[in-house]
């Protein structure tokens, strides 16, 4: 992938301002679970996973399964467009 196809997709998945709360809520919270960021932005949990998925393979979330639960947080591999869009928020 090239950098502008990575910055693209960057700056899709943060074109969306259920996203941006997605985003918002996980560096408040450090970690959370789809039923925690669902019930945060107001959202039904399919549409929430969705979102999720996009901020995931933007390389902005990283996900982790315990369970049958799934934690979502920030990615430690940031670069540097995404730590200017995680600083603004």
């Amino acid at each position: 992938m090239t950098n502008l196809q990575q910055l693209e997709r960057i700056y899709k998945a943060v074109a969306n301002n259920k996203r941006l709360y997605i985003l918002t809520f996980i560096k408040k919270s450090h970690s959370a679970t789809v039923s925690d960021i669902s019930h945060a932005i107001k959202l039904k949990k399919q549409p929430t996973s969705r979102h999720l998925q996009i901020l995931e393979n933007a390389g902005f979330l990283v996900r982790r399964r315990r369970g049958v639960f799934v934690t979502y947080r920030l990615s430690t591999a940031l670069n540097e467009s995404q730590k200017k869009v995680i600083s603004t928020l």
